[in-house]
């Protein structure tokens, strides 16, 4: 570093020369010469920091593997030495001494082998049973004094787990440790061996491992303090600071194996590192202290290859400067000189009068200086010509801006006058222009829309749709037409509008989507002026024409069949049968009369209802009756569904009745041979009718025949709507169900048609109730 140090300075001593007036030779020499002292000083400091870096990174690697590898192969020791005591305690033998609390002598056969490998490492042993008394071991002083503290007996009687004692050392660094295991039988801790373990036979192995000469492996408590040491004894130790405190302390626990730099080892050594590594035994084993391998060495010893690293390095970067010094001088003529000629050759192209360019100068060899020769004539060649150039481009540049300003305010004039709303939106869907015709439709003024989201113009249901079609005009660049969307108006009712998106492209891409609104309101009110007048004026002239001509032979007839039914000659209950049969088939016609007139007034709503209390089974009943006839000749079955008490409501009964005669008629005409029709009256419910909520009874009529196509459900209530099927003689004039729906309307109900899944068409009728409605019952007709 201090090679480093004299090169810096020798470096600020030559930039304080450079701020001199020098010669380019001279400044090319100290130039070099400056880059390349600095050059090897930054390169020894960074060699030195980069080795000095590795060097930390591999020996703690090391370290950390080592400290690793010794907690496991401690914590297998250890491991082994609980499983060997367990297994003792688990022996027949074992067991039936403490039940039986007689004496146990380890001469017998059965421990022969326990003997021979464990024995030797016990310092001492006791068996005891559940109340404390000894049933056999090899005890000692040194036992007897442990055995009095008794910190395992809990862990062993109460918890049912192995216990681990503290590591006993003394100032010669021999110690014992404690073990302490259950003896179970059938589930019940009747009794406990406690032994102690000589040190030396435990961590011998452990200890060996070394590191050089100074690198060797220790135990430490969970507190930091030595336990073990292969080289001092545990009282010459000290606590391992790091940066913080020391560790092992709450900030910094030893839960894994890792390396750290340290302040102060163990032995009292600075700057040094250490590997750390927990010892883990099994999970069931409770242990009174937790120990850790420490792995340390001397930290000269540890460093010890940066000194030989350092005088390498040291002499490469002197040979370095000596050959940018060697070179200096023949790099400076070569540069030089050429600069030289190049310099009188612009001087005299300065001093010219006239634009002509100089003789060239001839090549030198060096392919920046001949490259910047070839510039220089290039360039000088170029500035005759430009000076003649600009005066025609400033010529050129003003009508150019003259043009532009008047197309810019033609095409303004264009924007803001056009008979359709424009908007110029960007690719994040915000408005950038609004004309006029916008600011006056919109009746907000074009700085209050630009800057907001064009999807704000429209409804919700919409704006999805149209996000995807402003993403596809940007990215195909193609004109695309949107369709008819509601959008918002002032005065309260939306504009209809037609959209359409035209892509503006700008050097070869989208700059923004140009969104033309069409407005076709008027259009399409006057389109169902037009329509409604049209369907009014045929529905007049039809039903005026239906009633005049059905209306006096229908009351021919009624008073023909009041007369025969006074006629003496026929009997009773044929004249009684048959004049009613006739009678209500003519009320009926002169009712289907007067609804006809009534399909086609100015507005359904003013028409009185002749209101009363009406049955549903009573209306059900005549329905069927009048259809009964024709459904058995096409062997069509009826199906009432009623609930278990009549329901009754106040209705206007005749037109009720033509609504639902319409409905079972329709349901006959699509109806197969041997199908079946169902009338069902639905218990009372809470519905949301047009008006508010309210209790309500619902009448279905339901058919098995083909169903209605799903494009027609939506029409099938409009006047004079019919199906399409060219030559289908069960399509009627397009009255009956627009009919149906006036009607319900009229009572506060609602009418619905929907497709079975079965198969067929259901019609739904909705009424309000003011009346309980009973569970339902059916009945076949």
């Amino acid at each position: 570093m201090v090679g480093g140090t004299r090169a810096f300075a020798l470096i600020l001593a030559l930039l304080c020369l450079m701020r001199k007036r020098v010669s380019l030779q001279r400044l090319v020499t100290l130039s070099v010469l400056s880059i390349g002292l600095f050059t090897a000083a930054f390169g020894l400091a960074y060699a030195y920091w980069q080795a000095k870096h590795s060097l930390r990174d591999s020996i703690g690697l090391t370290f950390q593997e080592l400290a690793r590898q010794s907690a496991n192969q401690l914590g297998l020791i250890l491991d082994k030495e609980v499983e060997w005591v367990e297994r003792l305690a688990s022996m027949p033998e074992v067991v039936e001494a403490v039940r039986s609390g007689t004496g146990l002598m380890f001469d017998q056969p059965a421990f022969q082998r326990w003997r021979e490998s464990q024995l030797r490492y016990f310092r001492s042993m006791v068996i005891l049973d559940r109340h404390g008394r000894s049933v056999g071991g090899v005890t000692s002083d040194v036992t007897r004094l442990h055995y009095n503290q008794q910190p395992w007996w809990p862990v062993l009687f109460e918890q049912k787990q192995s216990w681990t004692g503290e590591l006993h050392s003394d100032e010669a660094g021999s110690g014992n440790w404690e073990v302490a295991v259950p003896i179970l039988d059938r589930g019940e801790v009747i009794g406990a061996i406690k032994v102690v373990i000589e040190q030396d036979q435990l961590f011998a192995s452990v200890l060996r491992n070394r590191i050089g000469t100074s690198g060797h492996v220790m135990l430490v408590s969970d507190h930091g303090v030595i336990l073990a040491c292969p080289t001092l004894s545990p009282t010459q130790h000290g606590l391992v600071y790091v940066e913080g405190g020391y560790l092992f302390d709450a900030a910094h626990p030893v839960t894994e194996a890792r390396w750290v730099e340290v302040q102060q080892d163990s032995h009292g050594k600075t700057d040094g590192i250490v590997g750390v590594a927990p010892v883990v035994l099994r999970p069931n084993i409770v242990r009174a202290d937790k120990w850790s391998i420490l792995v340390r060495q001397d930290p000269n010893e540890t460093y010890a290859p940066l000194a030989g690293l350092m005088r390498r390095l040291a002499a490469f970067g002197i040979l370095a400067i000596g050959i940018v010094v060697f070179l200096r001088w023949r790099l400076a003529r070569r540069i030089v000189q050429p600069i030289n000629q190049l310099v009188q050759r612009m001087k005299q192209f300065g001093q010219a009068t006239s634009p002509a360019c100089p003789a060239p100068v001839q090549p030198v060899g060096i392919v920046e200086l001949d490259a910047l020769a070839a510039s220089f004539d290039d360039l000088a060649r170029r500035l005759t010509n430009a000076a003649d150039e600009r005066e025609r481009y400033v010529v050129e540049l003003e009508r150019a801006n003259r043009e532009l300003a008047t197309s810019e305010e033609h095409y303004r004039m264009l924007w803001n006058h056009s008979l359709h709303i424009r908007l110029l939106v960007g690719l994040d869907g915000r408005i950038h222009d609004l004309n006029s015709r916008g600011e006056i439709k919109l009746g907000q003024p074009a700085a209050e829309v630009i800057g907001t989201s064009v999807l704000s113009l429209f409804t919700e249901p919409d704006r999805s749709r149209l996000r995807g079609l402003l993403d596809e005009a940007f990215t195909t660049c193609r004109e695309l037409a949107v369709g008819e969307l509601p959008v918002p108006a002032p005065t309260g009712e939306p504009y209809i509008m037609e959209v359409d998106l035209v892509p503006l492209e700008k050097d070869g891409s989208v700059e923004a989507v140009m969104v033309q609104l069409t407005d076709l309101t008027e259009k399409k009110h006057l389109q169902d002026q037009l329509l409604r007048s049209e369907r009014l004026a045929s529905l007049s002239q039809f039903a005026s024409m239906f009633a005049h001509d059905i209306r006096n032979p229908l009351v021919g007839i009624k008073k023909t069949l009041e007369l025969l039914s006074n006629r003496e000659d026929l009997g009773a209950d044929t004249l009684e049968r048959w004049g009613a049969d006739m009678r209500f088939t003519t009320d009926m016609l002169l009712g289907m009369i007067n609804d006809m007139l009534d399909v086609y007034q100015e507005s359904y709503s003013g028409l009185p209802l002749l209101t009363s209390t009406v049955s549903l089974k009573t209306l059900s009943d005549e329905v069927i009756h009048l259809f009964r006839t024709e459904a058995e000749s096409r062997r069509i079955t009826f199906r009432i569904e009623l609930p278990s008490g009549d329901v009754r409501i106040r209705a206007d009964g005749r037109r009720l009745l033509r609504v639902l005669i319409n409905l079972v008629d329709n349901a006959m005409k699509f109806s197969p041979p041997g199908g079946a029709i169902t009338v069902a009256i639905l218990e009372e419910h809470q519905t949301a009718l047009p008006q508010a909520d309210f209790r309500a009874v619902t009448i279905q009529v339901m058919d098995e025949g083909p169903g209605i196509p799903s494009g027609d459900l939506a029409h099938v209530f409009e006047v004079f709507f019919r199906k399409k099927e060219a030559g289908d003689i069960r399509a009627g004039r397009g009255l009956g169900l627009h009919f149906c729906r006036l009607v319900m309307e009229a009572h506060g109900g609602s009418i619905s048609a929907q497709n079975r899944p079965s198969g067929g068409a259901v019609f739904s009728l909705v009424l309000p109730i003011g009346q309980e409605v009973y569970a339902g019952q059916s009945a076949d007709c």
